[in-house]
């Protein structure tokens, strides 16, 4: 059916929402000089989230409104739609009023009385939807622009149904308001860093970085890369929530905002501790100044020493959590508070990760007591202890595969963890120490933070990704499709192999999505692969057992199972969907080269990995089982906004078609 379109205005905006008005008092007080540029962010945020709220909506198909939504598209002056409308015909009429794009296709979701059309840019594999321009409202009588992401909850959700659905909508203010921040901040720092780049007469991201560093050798280009990311994880619509956290306390402590701050201290009986350091202590080992700090305080306050150990705290976590969470240790001077000792650092890409200003130092994981995207991001007592094991584990299996030499892991150096059968207690005193790649980093290589690759550079304002491609291209003088192939056959020859291998020889899938993934780069060209993080590893007891490899996990951890099918959910989503697609995204909109060519490519080296494996009989059932998940014809893709509106703390799934299947 075909509906003529006439021509149309404009429509009202919508009031500052409480998150943003608590953000701007913040401003008023501490950084007046800011706030003329969020009131001209408000929009661009709200976007933000509204529109990663929209995709995720329509790529999980909640309540089937993907599915059973009615299709619209516009040439010239006519409207072209796949049913026919029927009791809401009044409705209709009001897209007379609304001017649609003819380079987008628009879904209707229908409701009793009302419809929301949502305008589609492109949709990719795995039931990514990218939805771009105006969110309407249809009614009866009226036609609105959805403006934020909690009126579209509002819209769509009932309290019944999901329980949840007022918890997830101060989530999606906060998110709001924060990502608003972000992109205040963010212009001031880009103006700044292209002011400083066109004084060192550096007309990339990567000529800026080597001048940098040519002039202080103190610079990280791999802190400056982990710092890029501003809109945080591409896939969540809680990908800036930061809940407990005053405006004041994300603009000093979250990455993209690039202030350093103190690491805080506390000083902990020996006994009250669980470390994976058999003798000895942790903070003695790794950072020598800050224990000769705490040594010399806790004697001069008058206790031993030695009957303590001392732990790095998040500044937050030192001031908000602690105090409540451990009144009566403190009281009974079980853990000690310290003042002197203080480590000045800068966040990564993630809020609790940070790393010391001190290049050489290793990087520091810390429990903070605070909810961000869906999870509170304290640490359990098994991560804290499996760290050395599980780094163990890693580095006897790469000994054991030395084709696998450019895929190199950053390894767990210590843990340690309060011990207590208080959940709130073991979870909160806990914290990581994980080795510092910059030492094994070249002159003339980047390490990048996988999340930075779909970050814009302040210099030339275009995707880190599409930078490396072009520097292949110009290099080597190619086309924008020879270099994207060439880019991303050196990416999948070096990352597909070894996550394979690690999954079918020894049941190992890691959390392989890429905030966990620093790819390094020389010329454009993959050299090397770091992985990190082993907390949200999986590892099937039955196939690491055969290898001989015998971990001591300690009780109790997720990360052992003997469900392979976690195992293969685990590698699929993080490696396949999360990162891989992402790459794939942007090699897309860089080349104009149709998705399927990579997902070809994927499958290709896939197979030859299979095939490679199939060598040992020992392997061939294994080959199978996963060759076969690995090719099915749908997939279960994480359903991130459906577990926050039902606040599942299990992992939440819905089945999208697999590109790996033809």
């Amino acid at each position: 059916m075909t509906i003529p379109l006439p021509r149309l205005e404009k429509y009202g905006k919508v009031p500052p929402l409480l998150e943003e008005q608590n953000c701007l008092k913040f401003l008023y007080e501490k950084k007046s000089e800011y706030v003329p540029r969020f009131l001209d962010y408000i929009e661009k945020g709200r976007k933000g989230i509204l529109h990663k709220l929209a995709d995720s909506i329509l790529r999980e198909n909640i309540n089937d409104y993907y599915s059973g939504a009615i299709d619209l598209k516009k040439q010239g002056e006519t409207l072209f739609i796949n049913e026919e409308p029927q009791a809401w015909e009044g409705i209709y009429k009001q897209l007379q009023y609304f001017p649609l794009q003819e380079e987008l296709s628009y879904k209707v979701v229908q409701f009793e009385g009302y419809a929301i059309l949502f305008p589609v840019k492109r949709e990719y594999s795995f039931h990514l939807v990218e939805t771009s321009g105006d969110l309407v409202y249809l009614g009866e009588h009226e036609i609105r622009i959805i403006s934020i992401a909690s009126e579209l909850v509002r819209l769509m959700f009932t309290k019944e149904e999901y329980p949840n659905r007022d918890a997830f909508i101060r989530e999606l203010d906060n998110g709001t308001a924060n990502l608003t921040l972000a992109y205040m901040y963010n212009d001031s720092w880009k103006t700044a860093i292209k002011r400083e780049a066109s004084q060192l007469e550096a007309s990339t991201t990567f000529e800026y970085l080597e001048e940098k560093q040519k002039r202080s050798s103190d610079f990280s280009k791999s802190l400056f890369f982990e710092q890029l990311v501003v809109e945080g994880h591409h896939l969540h619509p809680g990908a800036k929530t930061k809940l407990g956290l005053s405006f004041q306390e994300v603009f000093q402590y979250a990455g993209e905002f690039h202030q350093s701050f103190e690491v805080r201290f506390a000083a902990v009986r020996r006994d009250y501790l669980r470390t994976t350091l058999e003798q000895g202590s942790i903070l003695k080992e790794f950072f020598p100044k800050e224990w000769h700090d705490a040594e010399k305080e806790l004697m001069c306050r008058g206790y031993n020493a030695d009957d303590y150990d001392v732990l790095p705290v998040h500044p937050w976590q030192f001031e908000h959590a602690i105090p409540s969470i451990y009144e009566e240790e403190i009281r009974r001077e079980v853990m000690i508070l310290l003042e002197d000792p203080k480590l000045s650092a800068q966040a990564t890409s993630s809020f609790r990760t940070v790393a010391p200003l001190n290049n050489e130092a290793p990087v520091l994981k810390l429990a903070v007591n605070s909810q961000m995207t869906s999870t509170v991001r304290s640490i359990s007592t098994q991560t804290a202890m499996n760290s050395t094991i599980f780094s163990s584990m890693i580095e006897e299996i790469m000994d054991q595969e030395g084709h696998l030499d450019g895929f190199v892991p950053l390894n767990e150096l210590a843990g340690a963890a309060f011990k207590s059968e208080d959940h709130l207690k073991s979870r909160n005193l806990t914290m990581l120490i994980r080795e510092n790649m910059d030492a094994r980093i070249k002159e003339d290589e980047a390490a990048i933070a996988g999340m930075a690759l779909y970050a814009e550079s302040p210099v030339t304002e275009v995707t880190i990704l599409k930078e490396l491609a072009e520097q292949i291209r110009v290099e080597e003088n190619l086309t924008e499709a020879q270099a994207a192939r060439a880019f991303f056959n050196d990416y999948i020859e070096i990352v597909i192999p070894a996550y394979i291998t690690l999954m079918v020889k020894y049941g190992v899938a890691l959390e392989g999505h890429l905030q966990n993934s620093i790819p390094v780069f020389k010329k454009g060209r993959l050299s090397r692969f770091f992985f990190r993080d082993w907390g949200g590893s999986r590892v099937y007891e039955q196939r690491i057992r055969k290898q001989h490899l015998n971990p001591s996990f300690a009780a109790g951890s997720v990360s052992v199972t003997n469900d392979l099918s976690e195992v293969h959910n685990k590698l699929y989503y993080t490696v396949f969907q999360n990162h891989l697609g992402e790459i794939i995204r942007q090699l897309v909109l860089y080349s104009g080269l149709e998705e399927k060519d990579f997902w070809k490519q994927v499958k290709l080296t896939c197979e030859k990995t299979f095939e490679n494996l199939r060598q040992d009989p020992n392997l061939r059932e294994a080959v199978e089982e996963d060759r076969a998940f690995l090719y099915q014809s749908s997939v279960m893709h994480k359903s991130l906004t459906k577990m926050r509106l039902t606040d599942s703390k299990e992992y939440g799934y819905n089945k999208v078609p697999n590109p790996l299947a033809y």
